[in-house]
Formats: structure tokens, sequence, C-alpha cells
């Protein structure tokens, strides 16, 4: 009895004290085909929607635990399918090639994205955050003004894909990036910092030693990067109200 008490007086603690948060798959379709994210909703929300682009090799637990956490943090967060339902790459090399079609295609990218969003909450605000396949696609929807006010690039491409991109960007814009990453040099950035100043804002905060993907558990894992990086998007997004 005293331990169902006190779990109890715990489970009334947290809904007192902290947001409960409700995460689940959501199948929805376009164009006649299926697509899987996911979506978790918190307690109480802060009126901002965050959307989450997925790694190159779709979206798995990691997407998942980002917008567990975001939730956690009182802001509903849809992760959006970009590939499909069930299409899930694993080796380097077949990542690689599921990317390529939308980094070749930055139309096909962006109107994944776009009706994407149309599966979760609509609120005040909307950001978008990417990780290295998304950072790339959530610079681009800045550049093309896609109706998100502000994104996040973690360890992303930086250099713009083809295409048409807008004279003044309405979004405010931030990049995280790592300053070990060789797959986009530092030279990238130094572009991109010339470039985004045409965004409505713009910061960029970069981590020694973090190489590209330092935010993924695994090899390329870099935790100090990692929790300063997210310490950056908790204040960007508090500073979105």
């Amino acid at each position: 009895m005293a331990f169902t008490l006190s779990l109890l007086l715990t489970l009334n603690s947290t809904l007192v004290s902290g947001p409960i948060t409700v995460g689940k798959d959501v199948t929805y379709k376009i164009d006649g085909a299926e697509f899987e994210g996911y979506y978790a909703t918190p307690y109480s929300s802060k009126g901002i929607t965050v959307y989450v682009i997925q790694d190159w090799n779709g979206i798995d637990k990691h997407e998942k635990g980002v917008c567990d956490k975001l939730a956690s943090a009182g802001y509903d967060a849809f992760a959006i399918d970009v590939y499909g339902k069930g299409i899930r790459p694993q080796s380097p090399s077949d990542c690689s090639a599921e990317a390529g079609k939308y980094y070749g295609n930055p139309v096909l990218y962006m109107s994944r994205l776009t009706e994407g969003m149309k599966y979760a909450k609509k609120n005040r605000k909307s950001v978008a955050i990417g990780y290295c396949f998304g950072g790339t696609g959530v610079l681009e929807m800045a550049r093309r003004n896609l109706n998100v006010q502000g994104v996040v690039s973690f360890h992303g491409g930086l250099k713009p894909l083809p295409g048409d991109t807008a004279s003044k960007i309405n979004a405010k814009v931030m990049i995280l990036h790592g300053e070990a990453d060789t797959a986009v040099p530092m030279s990238d950035l130094e572009a991109a910092k010339t470039e985004f100043k045409k965004a409505a804002a713009f910061q960029y905060h970069t981590y020694p030693n973090a190489v590209h993907g330092f935010t993924v558990v695994g090899p390329r894992y870099n935790e100090a990067a990692e929790q300063a990086s997210w310490k950056e998007l908790m204040k960007f997004l508090s500073e979105m109200n």
C-alpha cells in the first residue's frame, strides 16, 4: 500500500509540475501514397508546432526521441516522413541513394515537407528543425519562404539546392555545426553566414571536436555538443513566443 501511495503521489506530482506527452506513429497520404510520421503532443502547449525533418535514413528512434523531448518541453512536435512508409534505408549506400533522389529534385523534397506539415496541429507559429539531410531541407524551406517562422539546422548541408530562392528570407535561421565536420567544411559555413544576412534573423553556433552527425547516438555522437546545441534550440524556441 505504501508503495502504491508513493507511486500515485509521484504521478500526481508529475501531472501538476510538468507536461505529460503522448507520442504516436501517424499514417497519412500524399497523392495516394502512404507516409508514416511521428507526432508527440504536450500536456500543456506553448503554442508552437515544431516540424522535425529526418536524417538520411528516415524516421527512427532519433527523430522520435527528439519529438518526445520537444513535447516534454511544451511544444507540439511532428516528424515528417519524406521517403514514404516502410522506406527506411540501412546501409550508407542505400541512404545516400534515397537522399540523393531529393537532393536532385528539390521541388519534390519541398513538397513532401509542405504536404507533411498539413498533418500536425496548426499553432500560432511554426518552426522546422532538421538533422543532416533534414538540416539541408529546413534551410531550403527558409530560402523559399515555405511558411515557417523559424528553422534550425543540426549538422546539415549548408549549400543551396538548385532552384529559385527568395531575395528576402522571412524566417529566423539558426545553424548548429561541428567544427570537425569533414562532410560540410567550415568554408560552407562562411558562405552561409553571408547568404543568411537576408534572413529575418540569423545566428550560428559551432562545436569543437564535433563531427558530422554529432547529435545521433553512435560512433559520431558528441555528448557535449549535443547538449549544448539542444540548449540553443530551447533558447531559440523560447524567443519565438
